[in-house]
C-alpha cells in the first residue's frame, strides 16, 4: 500500500481540472469509491503497479532508470520518492508487471538487495475526501473556505507597499539559503563567501531594493479559466490534492483585467445554451474544460475555448464549431465581447480518429494580436510566451539591459528568447542578438517582430537550448565579447546549457531571470563550480540581485540575478580569494587563524550548515551525496549521479567535484511557464485519463521527478484552473498568483 507520501504527491500531480459543483457531491454509486477511475473499463497503468524497496541510500531518478533498463524492465511510469528508499513504476500489462517483479527481486545494487511487491492503485484524493465527509470521519469538512480572490490573490488583503515588504524578505531568506547551498556544495569558494556574507547580512550577495510593478490592477494579460462540470468559468478554489474541485467566478480577482472578464461573461452566456456539459475532474466526462484569455495594452483580445470531443460525432464537433463562431461573429451576441481573435482547442486521444484533422482551429478574427512594449510592436501568436504583466515587463527588460552593460561590440545571446521581446529592445545596443526557443510559434513571432520593428542584426533559432547552445556558441569569434540573458523554466535550464555557457571563454557577463530561484539554485550552483571535465572554464560568481515585482496581489516576484567570471571580479571585492576556484584559496589573512582542521574561524560558524540531519544528504535541494560502493562510476564519467558530498579537505573536495556530472536536471529542465502550459513547447493538452495525470509530473516546488508515458508523448497540459504566474511557469491557475 502507498505510503503517507506517495499518496499526497501522486494526488498533488493529479491534472486539475475545475469542477463547478461542491466539494462533497453525489451521484453515481462509484462517487464515494477513491478507485473509482479503476472500474470503468478504461486503461489505467495503476492496475499494474509495483513497490520497489530497500533502494540504496542516495541514488539519481536517471541512474535508477538506466539500471532497470538494465535489467530488461521498462515501466511505463517511474515515481521516485524525496528522501525515501521506495520507488513507485506502472506498467502496461500483468505479464510485464510480473517481469518486473522477478528481475528486481534480490538484485544487488550498491550494497543493497532490492524488493518489490505488487502495489495498490492510488486513491483519488476527491472521491476518498467525498467519501470522509459522508462518513463523518474526513477533517476536510473542518477547513476553513477562503474566497477566490483570496485563493487567487493571497496578499491582495495587505497594502502594496507591504506586499513589497514581504517579497524582499523572501528573497533574502533565499539568497540566505543559497550561500548556505555554495558553502556546503563548493569548499574553493568558501573564503570569498565569507567576506560576503559577513558584508551582505549572511546573503550570498548584495541584493537591492525590489521594483514595483507600475500597474498593480487588472495587469495580467493572460489569464486561463477553469471551466467546472457545471459550465462555471473562473477560478478553482482550493486543490484537488486537497479534495477541492469548486469553481468560482473570476470577477473579483483584482489581478484580471476587465477585458478579460468581458470575455468570461459572454463566454458563460454562450455555454449555457450549448447542450454540452463541462468537463468533470473526477471522471473526466463532459467537453468544455478551459478558456484562456490574452490581452493587450490597447484594445486587442485573443480567445480560445478548449473541448474534448472523445463522446462526440464529426457531425457534432461541426455544428458547435459552427455555434461558436455564429455567436461571436459581427452580428452575433458575443459582439459585444471584444475579441478579435478566436480559436477553439481540442484535447483528448482519439480526434484524428472523427475526421478532426487538426487539436487547434481559428475560427475568427486575426490569428495574433500585438502588444507595445518599450517602444516596439510585438507580435504575439496562440502559443507564444510573453510575459504577463507588460508594464513590469518593461522594468524587468530595462534593469536587465542595464546590467547586461553591453556595447555595440557584445554579442547578446537571448535564451529562451520567446517573442523576442529582450533581445530585440537592446538591438540597437549590440553587434548582434542570438535568440533560442523552442516553442515554433515563438521563434517565428521572434522573427516577424524583427523584420517589422527594421531590426536585422537578429537571428533567432528553433530547438532545445541544451541541444542548439553548445552550437551556437562553435560560431563565436574569439574576439568578440558575449553577454548572455536567461529567461528559462521555472526549474531552470538544462545542465548542458550551463555547461555550454561555462566552455564560451568569450561569455564574460550573465544576467539570469528567474521566476522561481529555489527550483533553479542548481543552475546557481553549477555556474560557480569549479572548472572540472564536467563544467570547464572559469567559474561564475553571483554579484548581485534584484527582485522584480511582475505580480502584484501574488507571493511571487521575478529574481534577476547577475553573474560574472570569477576572475573579473574587482580586487577590491575579491581581495581575500584572489586564486582561481580550481584550487582551494588560502590566504595571508587567513592562514595564522586557521583551526586545526584547516578551517577559517567563519567556516568553523558556519561548517554545521552542511551537517545533514539522520537519513538526509547535506546538498543543495534536489541534490544528493555519491555513494562510496564498488558501484561507484569512475570520477568525471558518470551520467547519473546529481549531487557531490562534503570532504575534509580540498583535494578530496576536488576530486568529488570532478565526480559531479549529468544530474537530474533533465527533469527540472521541463519547460517553464506560468500556466501549466511548457514555456518550451506551449501546445493544447491531449486530455489526460485518471491514470495519466494522477502520476504526471507537476511543475511547482513540491514536484516529484516523473517520467512521462512515452507511448502518449502528450505535450503539456494547458493550466487548468489555477492563475499561473506566466507562460514558463506551468502551474494550475488558483496557484498562479503564489507562483507568479
Amino acid at each position: 500500500m502507498e505510503t503517507v507520501e506517495e499518496g499526497k504527491q501522486i494526488a498533488e500531480a493529479k491534472t486539475e481540472t475545475g469542477d463547478g459543483g461542491s466539494s462533497l457531491d453525489t451521484g453515481s454509486s462509484l462517487d464515494n469509491d477513491p478507485y473509482h477511475y479503476t472500474k470503468r473499463g478504461a486503461f489505467t497503468s495503476e492496475l499494474f503497479k509495483i513497490e520497489i524497496t530497500n533502494l540504496p541510500r542516495y541514488y539519481g531518478y536517471v541512474e535508477l532508470k538506466k539500471r532497470l533498463e538494465k535489467l530488461g524492465v521498462k515501466p511505463r511510469k517511474l515515481k521516485k520518492l524525496p528522501n525515501s528508499s521506495v520507488t513507485f513504476a506502472t506498467f502496461d500489462n500483468e505479464e510485464k508487471r510480473e517481469a518486473a517483479l522477478a528481475a528486481i527481486k534480490g538484485h544487488l545494487w550498491k550494497k543493497s538487495t532490492l524488493d518489490a511487491k505488487i502495489a495498490k492503485p492510488v486513491a483519488d484524493p476527491v472521491t476518498m475526501k467525498r467519501k470522509n465527509e459522508v462518513e463523518g470521519t474526513g477533517e476536510s469538512q473542518k477547513k476553513p473556505k477562503i474566497s477566490v480572490e483570496e485563493s487567487v490573490t493571497p496578499l491582495v488583503h495587505l497594502p502594496y507597499e507591504e506586499q513589497l515588504n514581504s517579497k524582499q524578505r523572501d528573497m533574502e531568506e533565499f539568497l540566505n539559503s543559497l550561500a548556505k547551498d555554495f558553502h556546503c556544495n563548493i569548499p574553493q569558494m568558501r573564503s570569498w563567501l565569507n567576506v560576503q556574507r559577513s558584508k551582505h547580512d549572511g546573503k550570498c550577495c548584495a541584493l537591492e531594493r525590489i521594483k514595483p510593478s507600475p500597474i498593480i490592477d487588472g495587469y495580467r494579460n493572460k489569464c486561463e479559466f477553469t471551466i467546472g462540470k457545471d459550465k462555471t468559468i473562473g477560478f478553482r478554489v482550493g486543490k484537488y490534492r486537497d479534495g477541492f474541485t469548486t469553481v468560482a467566478s473570476p470577477m473579483p480577482c483584482r489581478n484580471v483585467p476587465p477585458a478579460a472578464k468581458k470575455v468570461v461573461e459572454h463566454m458563460q452566456e454562450f455555454l449555457g445554451q450549448s447542450e454540452l456539459q463541462g468537463e468533470n475532474p473526477v471522471t473526466h466526462e463532459g467537453h468544455w474544460s478551459i478558456l484562456l484569455v490574452r490581452t493587450t495594452e490597447g484594445s486587442e483580445v485573443m480567445a480560445s475555448l478548449r473541448m474534448k470531443v472523445e463522446d462526440l460525432t464529426l457531425e457534432e464537433f461541426e455544428a458547435t464549431k459552427k455555434n461558436l463562431q455564429e455567436y461571436f461573429s459581427p452580428s452575433g451576441p458575443g459582439n459585444s465581447a471584444g475579441i478579435t481573435s478566436l480559436y477553439l482547442l481540442i484535447s483528448g486521444k482519439r480526434f484524428k480518429a472523427k475526421g478532426i484533422d487538426s487539436n487547434i482551429y481559428h475560427i475568427a478574427g486575426n490569428a495574433h494580436i500585438t502588444e507595445n512594449l518599450l517602444g516596439l510592436k510585438f507580435q504575439i501568436s496562440h502559443y507564444s510566451f510573453f510575459q504577463v504583466n507588460t508594464q513590469a515587463a518593461e522594468v524587468l527588460f530595462q534593469t536587465a539591459g542595464d546590467w547586461a552593460e553591453v556595447s555595440q561590440d557584445t554579442v547578446l545571446l537571448d535564451v529562451c528568447c520567446g517573442t523576442g521581446t529582450i533581445g530585440l529592445s537592446l538591438a540597437k545596443r549590440v553587434k548582434r542578438v542570438v535568440g533560442v526557443d523552442i516553442c515554433k510559434d515563438s521563434i517565428k513571432d521572434a522573427k516577424v517582430n524583427a523584420t517589422n520593428n527594421g531590426i536585422t542584426n537578429a537571428t533567432y533559432v528553433c530547438g532545445k537550448a541544451e541541444v542548439e547552445l553548445p552550437g551556437i556558441m562553435d560560431t563565436i569569434r574569439p574576439s568578440e565579447t558575449v553577454v548572455g540573458i536567461l529567461d528559462p523554466p521555472r526549474a531552470g535550464m538544462h545542465m548542458k546549457v550551463i555547461q555550454a555557457i561555462r566552455k564560451c571563454s568569450s561569455l564574460r557577463r550573465l544576467v539570469f531571470l528567474s521566476c522561481n530561484p529555489q527550483l533553479a539554485s542548481r543552475n546557481f550552483i553549477d555556474l560557480c563550480r569549479p572548472a572540472s571535465n564536467n563544467y570547464r572554464g572559469t567559474p561564475f560568481r553571483l554579484t548581485k540581485a534584484i527582485p522584480v515585482d511582475l505580480f502584484p496581489h501574488a507571493k511571487h516576484c521575478e529574481l534577476i540575478l547577475l553573474f560574472q567570471r570569477e576572475d573579473e571580479i574587482s580586487v577590491e571585492d575579491d581581495k581575500t580569494d584572489s586564486k582561481p576556484l580550481t584550487e582551494p584559496s588560502v590566504t595571508s589573512s587567513t592562514i595564522d587563524k586557521k583551526g586545526a582542521d584547516g578551517s577559517s574561524p567563519v567556516d568553523v560558524e558556519h561548517q554545521n550548515e552542511c551537517q545533514p540531519s539522520e537519513g538526509q544528504a547535506s546538498e543543495v535541494k534536489g541534490v544528493e551525496p555519491l555513494s562510496e560502493t564498488p558501484d561507484q562510476p569512475s570520477l568525471g564519467k558518470s551520467s547519473d549521479e546529481s549531487a557531490i558530498h562534503e570532504t575534509k579537505d580540498g583535494a578530496s573536495a576536488q576530486k568529488d567535484m570532478d565526480a559531479m556530472t549529468k544530474s537530474n536536471n533533465e527533469e527540472l529542465s521541463k519547460d517553464k511557464g506560468g500556466e501549466q502550459l511548457s514555456r518550451t513547447q506551449e501546445q493544447p493538452s491531449h486530455g489526460k485519463s485518471f491514470d495519466e495525470s494522477v502520476i504526471d509530473e507537476t511543475k511547482d516546488s513540491d514536484n516529484v521527478q516523473m517520467e512521462m508515458d512515452t507511448e502518449t508523448n502528450c505535450p503539456p497540459s494547458v493550466s487548468t484552473g489555477e492563475e499561473p504566474s506566466d507562460d514558463k511557469d506551468k502551474t494550475p491557475l488558483s496557484e498562479m498568483i503564489e507562483q507568479g
